[in-house]
């Protein structure tokens, strides 16, 4: 008794339906040229069947087996030999038939179980050929588009070089913005208002602008030394730092002032609603003379009692016998070079600012004058083709740039899961065939010996041993009469 042959969705339990959209006239020849370019890389798995998880024998040759052995039981001359062989043979022939069982239940349940698991594999496959079908149109339709998108920009390239070079601009121009500004800087410089590039700060240069930055602070420390000397004669700690803290914001703050005049005196004279610029002159004179007359004062007095204290020491060491010398006497230290030192270092401190402020207030300046052309080139409307030609290669590269495969935003954990679902299917699988496996492997085992245990019993009754001794004696010479 044999089972009957599977039905289709049996044999195919695990193999992949390939899925097969319909192509749209638009998309039919695209995909007819890169089919092969873009085929999507999935084994095909053969069909499985149950029999490829019954790694026994069928119970017909187990069956064949029994009846030759039992077609040799009335060859066996002893009687009660014969009597148990048969009753042996027939419970054997139980045996076979609940083999014959077994083996036909394991097989349409392994059937049924690689349908059902097959039915979830398809799925999994089926999804998994989808996405990647679904990948692969879309990366070579971004190709093209790119193609597409690439030799647009180089067509613009061409029409931009044209379009600049008639108009005098440089070939490196960029977008609209550069080359309204380089028209802008021609007409300037034709109408005798050149607008000078910025400056390259040099090593020298930027060891000068240290300098003068440092002036300011050196200034205010000998303000803050003098300051020092008028107001704490007894050198307390606090107050010696309170001074020197005084001297170098007096001496900053009064310079920014100047800075910030002269910026302003500059741009009064274009620039509606402010001052006029000799107010803005008048005040920096003031700053300067009362910065002049400050720091004129103080170092004086400070050189005054410096020169004096000395006198007193050295006249205390006996070094001098007289105190009332002619330097004292004319009211006049001798050390009035210090004071024109430190005047002069004061004016060029404040000259060094004059001169930051209006270099600040000329480059506002000629940045406003710079912009001003620049909008009445674009408000003109003459220069709009060439400005919207020159943009063109921009925009066109951002566009290729924004260009991607729109790809699946869960695409990862649409991978993860087919995954985990295919796993589970696959361990349902095995675990099932495993064991029904393992079941059918054991009964035939366990028929085939006990099938060999009687096949050596009938052969032992068939040709039994000669008996040795006194009866094996005696028998034989009785058989010889």
């Amino acid at each position: 008794m044999t089972s009957a042959p599977p039905d289709d969705a049996f044999n195919h339990a695990d193999a992949p339906e390939r899925p097969t959209p319909a192509p749209t006239p638009d998309t039919v020849d695209d995909v007819a040229v890169h089919a092969q370019r873009y085929e999507a890389a999935l084994p095909v798995p053969d069909a499985l069947d149950a029999a490829q998880f019954m790694p026994v024998l069928a119970p017909t040759h187990f069956s064949a087996l029994l009846d030759d052995l039992t077609g040799q039981l009335p060859l066996i001359p002893d009687e009660a030999a014969r009597s148990v062989l048969t009753t042996r043979a027939r419970l054997l022939r139980l045996n076979v038939e609940q083999y014959r069982v077994h083996h036909h239940t394991t097989q349409q349940t392994l059937n049924r179980i690689l349908a059902e698991t097959g039915v979830g594999v398809r799925d999994a496959w089926a999804r998994q050929q989808e996405h990647l079908q679904f990948m692969n149109a879309a990366s070579s339709s971004v190709e093209r588009e790119y193609a597409a998108a690439s030799d647009a920009i180089e067509h613009a390239k061409r029409q931009r070089f044209e379009m600049i070079t008639l108009y005098g601009a440089t070939p490196d121009t960029r977008d609209a913005e550069a080359f309204y500004q380089q028209l802008a800087l021609g007409q300037l410089a034709q109408e005798g208002h050149p607008i000078r590039p910025p400056e390259q700060r040099s090593g020298s240069k930027r060891v000068f602008n240290a300098f003068a930055v440092f002036s300011k602070f050196f200034v205010g420390l000998l303000s803050g030394v003098s300051i020092n000397l008028l107001f704490n004669p007894e050198s307390r700690l606090y107050l010696t730092l309170i001074a020197l803290a005084a001297g170098v914001m007096f001496s900053v703050l009064l310079l920014w002032l100047v800075d910030e005049l002269a910026y302003r005196a500059k741009l009064a004279q274009r620039t509606p609603g402010m001052a006029r610029p000799w107010t803005y002159v008048t005040g920096i004179v003031l700053v300067s003379a009362l910065y002049l007359g400050v720091e004129g004062y103080l170092n004086w007095d400070g050189i005054l009692r410096v020169t004096q204290e000395i006198a007193a020491n050295a006249a205390q060491q006996g070094q001098l016998t007289d105190l009332s010398s002619d330097a004292g006497a004319a009211g006049v230290p001798q050390h009035w070079s210090l004071l024109a030192f430190t005047l002069a270092l004061v004016s060029m401190a404040v000259g060094a600012s004059l001169l930051q402020g209006r270099e600040r207030a000329r480059t506002v300046l000629e940045r406003e004058r710079l912009a001003a052309r620049v909008a009445q080139l674009k408000l003109g409307q003459q220069f709009t083709e060439a400005a919207r030609t020159t943009d063109l290669v921009k925009y066109l590269e951002e566009e290729r740039a924004r260009l991607a495969p729109p790809r699946d935003v869960t695409s990862p954990d649409h991978a993860r899961l087919n995954e985990r679902v295919l796993s589970h299917w696959e361990q349902e699988r095995d675990a099932h065939v495993q064991t029904l496996g393992g079941r059918i492997v054991q009964d035939a085992q366990h028929l085939q010996a006990s099938l060999e245990a009687f096949a050596e019993q009938v052969l032992q009754a068939r040709h039994p041993k000669p008996r040795r001794g006194l009866t094996g004696w005696v028998r034989g010479g009785e058989l010889r009469s």
